[in-house]
């Protein structure tokens, strides 16, 4: 916020006083009967301490105040103008007068509100007193630089404002700015080069990220562009109907005049900058080619054109950067100026209302791009929750995986290896059944700790050893005999030159789950494993026998099918599981050899 927002209190005051002295330029003989080598001088010393406003505004009011007492001792005023100096002095002096009663002194460091303790430190007469002493001496400026007739109303209209701006201090109506870096100064050539070259030569339409705010339902852009082009439509033939009565033409001109004016309103979607540039160079030809007509609204500008023009400016600094609208800014007022003499009192106008519609123009692209970033900023941080959520509950199965199954099946490991040591007279049979146990168990908390290594780890790219796979399927069915269970496996059809890994692990895990089952649910019956390469998927089938005795039916039920299901959907196969005719159980699944395009079945995401 601080970067979109830096330096408003910099370069928005100092943004005024250029205004304030290209105004004072046009209005000063006015009021006062100034000599032209004087003009530039006292437009200069209206001008100048409007820029102090934001940062330093006592300093400021001493200037402005001291400049006056000197312009009005130096030169006479017009006779019957009841402004004591030019129009713009006494405005900004009034408003310095203000913005010493809202902030006499700078804040210690930041613009942010003070804590309570530092804002003790200051004691409170200081702040009255300063505005005090200010009000008094521009009352007495005001009564000593007025007409006769006027002095009571200018002092205690100049008292008001001061009393003005200390209540408002003193009350906290004004809520206070927060910090901002200022922009450096040996950063300002480069920022008004980048901005220049914006302005004047890019010729690239407006990003799209610059159109629309935040949480903003914004129009289709066919829309807005069809409704831009109608709108330009409409502005043609108002312009070619009314353009003879405010300036002098040829006939054959007035068409094309009115295509140049409407054509920034079709281009504001796109290409504001270019429709910026096709008015302000249409206002310089104008007024130095045209000469203003005998109709009815004689003038330099069209009045429909100073609408566009005045638009343009606006979208443009609604849509770019800072730096590119004070160029555009100080051009549109060089451009302006080019109508003096001939219509000053529009100049003025123009002036005055450029300034007001590219500052707010400006504070509305900051409020979006800040509205942007918060929305921004909001969504990384509902990212990083879920993420954090995640980790905890990972963190939590691992700590559970840790202390319960691992502890239980190191248990195993020790009670099976040391058996041989334990018993007595123990048979080779039952020796090498242990070793097989143990081994199995090994194997068992090999892949615990991988698994524990995946939910603790943060690095989705840590690599782990190589997957278990098809052709790790006999070592698995020998594991199972050893266990006393009788399996037969059959491998049939001609094996790819290529399988996918995931596939490989997902039929492994599979033929696996359907082992435990059988051998935990069906006890001492057979169990055939078929194993088919067919065309473009691989098809297992894991069945056995009806039991002989019903097995014991566990309290909780398993997730083991579920499991499987999940293994086959991952890759894109499907798997099928149900008693058969014989009163077996059967599972059956077909797996392509490649997961389809989008699926998530990377080997290294299970140890």
């Amino acid at each position: 916020m601080i970067e979109q927002g830096r330096g408003v209190r910099t370069w928005l005051p100092w943004l005024g006083a250029a205004a304030v002295f290209v105004v004072t330029l046009v209005t000063a003989r006015d009021v006062l009967d100034l000599p032209a080598a004087a003009l530039p001088v006292v437009a200069s010393a209206a001008a100048l301490p409007f820029g102090l406003i934001g940062s330093l505004p006592v300093a400021g009011w001493v200037l402005s105040a001291g400049s006056a007492l000197l312009v009005s001792r130096a030169y006479e005023v017009v006779d019957g103008d009841p402004w004591p100096w030019p129009v713009m002095h006494g405005l900004v002096l009034l408003a310095l007068l203000f913005a010493v009663g809202v902030r006499p002194l700078p804040d210690r460091g930041s613009h942010a509100p003070l804590p309570r303790q530092a804002a003790r430190e200051r004691p409170r007469a200081v702040e009255v007193l300063i505005p005090a002493a200010a009000t008094v001496a521009t009352a007495l400026l005001f009564n000593a630089s007025a007409a006769d007739d006027l002095t009571a109303g200018w002092t205690v209209g100049a008292a008001a404002v001061g009393v003005g701006g200390i209540v408002v201090r003193q009350a906290g109506l004004l809520p206070r700015l927060p910090a901002e870096a200022p922009v450096p100064p040996a950063d300002v050539p480069e920022l008004l080069l980048r901005g220049a070259r914006e302005a004047f030569l890019d010729l690239r339409p407006v990003p799209a990220a610059r159109i629309g705010g935040a949480g903003t339902r914004v129009a289709p852009s066919w829309a807005r562009r069809y409704a831009a082009w109608l709108l330009a439509f409409g502005v043609f033939w108002l312009t070619v109907s009314t353009v003879e009565a405010t300036v002098e033409m040829h006939p054959l001109l007035v068409p094309v005049v009115g295509l140049v004016v409407a054509l920034p309103i079709g281009l504001a979607e796109r290409y504001p900058l270019v429709g910026w540039r096709l008015a302000t160079a249409l206002a310089v030809v104008l007024a130095l080619a045209g000469s203003p007509s005998d109709a009815e609204y004689p003038g330099t500008w069209p009045v429909v054109f100073q609408w566009v023009w005045l638009a343009s400016a606006l979208v443009v600094s609604i849509r770019y950067e800072r730096w590119t609208t004070v160029c555009v800014w100080a051009t549109s007022v060089a451009a302006m100026l080019t109508g003096v003499p001939g219509d000053s009192g529009t100049v003025v106008m123009l002036i005055v209302a450029v300034t007001a519609i590219v500052v707010i123009g400006d504070l509305l692209r900051a409020r979006r791009s800040t509205s942007r970033d918060l929305a921004r900023q909001t969504e990384l941080s509902e990212l990083e929750k879920a993420r954090r959520t995640v980790l905890e509950e990972r963190a939590r199965i691992a700590r559970e995986l840790h202390d319960v199954v691992a502890h239980h099946m190191s248990l195993v490991v020790v009670q099976a290896e040391t058996a041989p040591y334990r018993l007595a007279d123990l048979p080779d049979d039952a020796a090498a059944e242990f070793a097989s146990i143990s081994a199995s168990a090994r194997q068992a908390l090999d892949e615990i700790r991988g698994l524990l290594g995946v939910l603790r780890g943060t690095d989705d790219g840590v690599g782990f050893a190589p997957q278990p796979g098809l052709d790790q399927l006999e070592e698995l069915i020998r594991s199972a005999r050893r266990s006393g269970a009788s399996v037969d496996l059959t491998v049939s059809g001609p094996v790819p030159a290529r399988i996918s890994a995931a596939v490989e692990l997902s039929a492994y895990r599979i033929v696996q789950e359907s082992l435990a089952n059988a051998v935990r649910h069906a006890p001492g019956t057979e169990v055939a494993v078929d194993v088919r390469y067919g065309e473009g998927s691989l098809e297992l089938r894991v069945a056995n026998a009806a039991p002989a005795t019903a097995a014991v039916t566990q309290a909780t039920p398993g997730h083991g099918l579920v499991g499987m299901r999940e293994r086959a959907t991952v890759v894109g196969g499907t798997l099928a599981a149900g008693p058969t005719g014989d009163g077996g159980f059967a599972v059956t699944a077909v797996l392509p050899y490649e997961p389809p395009p989008g699926t998530d079945a990377s080997p290294p995401s299970e140890p």
